[in-house]
């Protein structure tokens, strides 16, 4: 319930100034209660058949508050605050929730743009998979439909200076929040255990951007935390054995581009992943990986799209003849693994249902996700949608280790 009082007074506190910010409705009887606060957001009800957590529950209920507010108090100066609170569980029983992603101030002068506070910084063109979205993590056990409400804010300054077609933008991140997934039951006799938080302080990353030309690219470079953990042994009070789950340094060399040729959309994106383990020597520590995506999407009709991609990961060092949950988890059983990725999606009635099914699979261990779904729009405020995520792979693969939280979901949603 901490949670949940945070995202409400957070946003209670920002929705008044709203009214302030341009015209008046005509009169109050005009706007509902939520025009006049400032305030936009949903409500949704919605049913799993599995949680994400690797576990055996099922019949999983998920009401969820989402709220939102933003104030511009001047042609310089502008606020924006979002959260969620939930209550989620199996039908007979659930525990309260909530998260507050974003709440920050911009800052304009000219071609300076800043932003600070806590925000969500997601780079990468590709579609759904990004080599170099690095600065902050995402809930991967959240009970959401879609990939983007997993995202995670992260307390941040981000400067970026336009000059043309071309913007600097540099970032400062004095917080970090990595990937939030489910881990395996550790082996009898053993507990996970995390690493005493750091200072990250010293979190930072540029990147060049260019757009509005043929081509438009950009090139990046992180240095700080990984948002993906390490595996390690470590021993709790007494002495007796544990396994440590701790985010190592990296610097990450990022770069993507895309492009239009004729009726086909062209997207590529790469990144080096260079790790505190140079010379592959410790089994603890991911080794360096490079990892690309490069693919075309194209549009028929004006309501069916494709898009397709091909993806590949090189490891640095050659893994172990043993594979762990370490390796598993980070995709590091093989020295090199290719995949692919396609999403097809088309709508009909006026855009109000629409039906989409992605996927992704990997060779060498084997693994695939799939996942279909329907929305439909019921009203301009009423919404439902209706899908699954199909997961199946080798014991070495990722998808096969949460092959048993393959899952169906409905859900009901309101927005005003």
């Amino acid at each position: 319930m901490r949670a949940f009082w945070t995202v409400v007074v957070a946003l209670t506190l920002a929705a008044p100034a709203r009214g302030q910010d341009g015209a008046a409705p005509a009169s109050a009887s005009e706007a509902n209660v939520f025009e006049r606060l400032g305030v936009t957001g949903a409500v949704r009800a919605g049913y799993w058949s599995s949680t994400r957590n690797l576990d055996s529950e099922q019949n999983i209920g998920a009401g969820m508050l989402w709220l939102k507010t933003s104030h511009k108090v001047s042609d310089r100066v502008s606020f924006l605050a979002e959260g969620w609170t939930a209550l989620r569980g199996p039908l007979e029983y659930g525990d309260a929730t909530g998260e507050l992603r974003e709440a920050f101030v911009d800052l304009r002068f000219g071609r300076l743009d800043v932003r600070a506070g806590r925000q969500i910084i997601a780079w990468g063109r590709a579609d759904g998979v990004n080599p170099t979205d690095n600065l902050s993590g995402q809930d991967l056990r959240l009970l959401v439909p879609d990939d983007a409400d997993r995202r995670l804010g992260t307390t941040a300054v981000r400067a970026s200076y336009y000059a043309g077609g071309v913007s600097v933008t540099g970032v400062w991140l004095p917080e970090f929040r990595g990937h939030e997934f489910a881990l395996p039951p550790p082996p009898p006799g053993l507990a996970f255990v995390r690493e005493a938080e750091r200072w990250p302080g010293n979190q930072w990353a540029l990147r060049v951007e260019r757009t509005g030309g043929a081509v438009d690219w950009s090139a990046s470079y992180f240095r700080g935390l990984d948002t993906a953990p390490d595996l390690g042994l470590a021993a709790r009070d007494g002495g007796l054995p544990a396994v440590r789950v701790s985010h190592h340094r990296v610097r990450v060399f990022g770069a993507d581009m895309a492009a239009n040729a004729g009726r086909f959309g062209l997207r590529a994106e790469g990144a080096y992943v260079d790790t505190e383990d140079p010379h592959g020597r410790d089994p603890f520590v991911k080794n360096p990986f490079l990892f690309v995506v490069a693919g075309a999407d194209r549009t028929f009709g004006g309501q069916l799209n494709l898009n397709v991609q091909y993806l590949f990961r090189y490891v640095t060092h050659q893994p172990g003849t043993s594979v762990s949950v370490q390796d598993v988890l980070n995709s590091q059983t093989r020295r090199t693994q290719h995949g692919a990725s396609f999403r097809l999606g088309y709508k009909w009635l006026h855009d109000t249902l629409e039906a989409e099914c992605a996927a992704v699979a990997y060779g060498a261990p084997s693994g695939t996700a799939l996942r279909p779904k329907v929305t439909y729009a019921l009203t301009d405020s009423w919404k439902v949608l209706a899908g699954a995520e199909l997961l199946h792979g080798e014991t070495a693969s990722v998808f096969g280790l949460m092959e048993q939280n393959s899952t169906g979901f409905a859900e009901l949603r309101w927005s005003f």
